[in-house]
């Protein structure tokens, strides 16, 4: 790939601070050095050293849509300040191709004491647009914003939400090839975050590059084409974001399991020559797996509402997932759960016999335990997977104590349009019912509706 066909490019980054005890530690740092280099003593640091980053290297194409995603401390903000300019590596390089807007730090960019007008031409300035520039798209700016007469008080006044609406009207406004959002939608209400994505996807189809950082899984499916994994300051993957959000949540899962056993996490494991896998067998088929050892996974069947095992099937039809799982540690409060999603990862359906307030019987080290789930697949066509969990004393994304197995995708189920099926968007069916009903003939009319048309 040629230098014109990148847009950002990281070389070997690494960041450093210095962290001091207490404060008379760095005027040590500043005079005692020299002081011991004059009468031969050997150098002593008067700090502790914190690498924020290390020797972090990728590059972003011109029109990609790159996700970064990592649990909070991992890195992610500092780098892309530094890729910004608002901050300088340590050591290492980065390069940008093209006019930045950057969503970071929550008002960062905007003087409190000035008008939510004066810092549009503020920001305006600072990017090299003229004050005439700036009033041509001020409308626009201030009809995206929609915070109406707030628009004319000092942004100390604003809230959180108000603050990101002001940005993100400005950054996109000012035309840039590079958007980078740093987590900023996370603190608007339902309406303002539709804006933005569908403002996103505007940007993307006119051949913006984003750099996008967030927790929210799906949005990191929905709008990137590849992401990016950082841990403790390194970038430990990159990839597809299905893939690489699977590892991110062993991570989590690693980090926040309370067994005491060693959680391992593996990716891509070979698909089974087998469809229908022996019961003593070991189900290979996913792209992901975290584990403490504490149970397995040995069988997984898709079941029409006859029992007979299937690879596709019409909408609007009953099905039974059901899997097989051996317990290799006493399990006291076992939880079992299934996670539906669609072909780019995106969550569809999830829940458990936790989450369903299900009391199930303690497990113990040897027992084999057949789960089966009945669902109603009132869903639009397509190709959809499932993933597989088994926890102790709980199972949802922040009410567990101990994750023994997560398995992502370990079968696949085609959705077929029912024969008699309405026509409808989305991804869901939700069987409407349609009553219309004549409140008032106009005059003359010989027109009469006798009977209610209902679907």
């Amino acid at each position: 790939m040629s230098s014109d066909d990148i847009a950002i490019r990281v070389k070997n980054v690494s960041k450093r601070y210095d962290l001091y005890a207490q404060p008379s530690d760095q005027l040590k740092q500043l005079v005692m050095p020299r002081l011991r280099k004059l009468v031969g003593l050997p150098p002593k640091q008067y700090f502790n050293e914190f690498w924020a980053l290390d020797d972090v290297s990728f590059e972003i194409a011109k029109g990609e849509a790159c996700g970064i995603v990592g649990r909070n401390g991992s890195g992610k903000s500092t780098l892309l300040q530094i890729i910004t300019g608002t901050l300088s590596p340590t050591s290492g390089t980065v390069s940008t191709n093209g006019r930045i807007g950057a969503l970071l730090e929550l008002g960062s960019g905007f003087n409190p004491e000035f008008t939510g007008r004066e810092n549009i031409y503020l920001n305006g300035a600072i990017l090299g647009f003229s004050r005439g520039e700036m009033e041509r798209r001020f409308d626009d700016i201030a009809s995206f914003a929609d915070i109406g007469d707030h628009l004319d008080q000092p942004v100390r006044a604003y809230s959180s939400g108000m603050v990101v609406r002001l940005a993100m009207a400005v950054q996109t406004q000012v035309d840039p090839d590079i958007l980078i959002i740093d987590e900023a939608l996370a603190v608007g209400d339902a309406y303002f975050q539709q804006k933005c994505f569908k403002r996103i996807e505007q940007f993307r189809s006119n051949g913006g590059t984003l750099l996008f950082v967030s927790h929210d899984a799906n949005s990191v499916k929905q709008l990137c084409d590849t992401a990016i994994l950082m841990s403790w300051g390194s970038l430990i993957d990159r990839g597809p974001p299905r893939d690489v959000i699977d590892r991110y949540n062993g991570l989590v899962a690693q980090l926040s399991d309370n067994s005491g056993s060693a959680v391992t996490i593996k990716q891509h494991d070979q698909i089974s020559n087998a469809a229908n896998i022996a019961i003593d067998g070991i189900w290979t088929k996913a792209t992901s797996k975290v584990t403490n050892n504490q149970a397995e996974l040995i069988d997984v069947k898709i079941l029409d509402e006859m029992g007979a095992q299937i690879t596709h099937i019409d909408s609007e039809q009953d099905l039974i997932f059901q899997y097989a799982v051996r317990i290799l540690s006493d399990l006291d409060r076992p939880a079992f759960g299934i996670i539906l999603r669609d072909k780019i990862g995106r969550s569809i359906f999830e829940t458990s016999t936790y989450a369903m307030n299900l009391n199930v019987e303690p497990a113990k080290s040897g027992d084999t335990l057949l789960i089966r789930f009945r669902l109603l697949f009132n869903l639009a066509p397509g190709q959809y997977s499932f993933s597989v969990g088994v926890a102790n004393r709980g199972f949802s994304q922040s009410d567990f104590e101990q994750q023994s197995l997560i398995m992502h995708d370990v079968e696949q189920i085609q959705v077929h349009a029912a024969k008699n099926a309405i026509h409808y968007g989305g991804v869901y069916n939700m069987r409407p019912l349609v009553n219309i009903s004549v409140l008032e003939h106009s005059a003359g009319s010989e027109i009469f509706l006798k009977k209610e048309n209902q679907n």
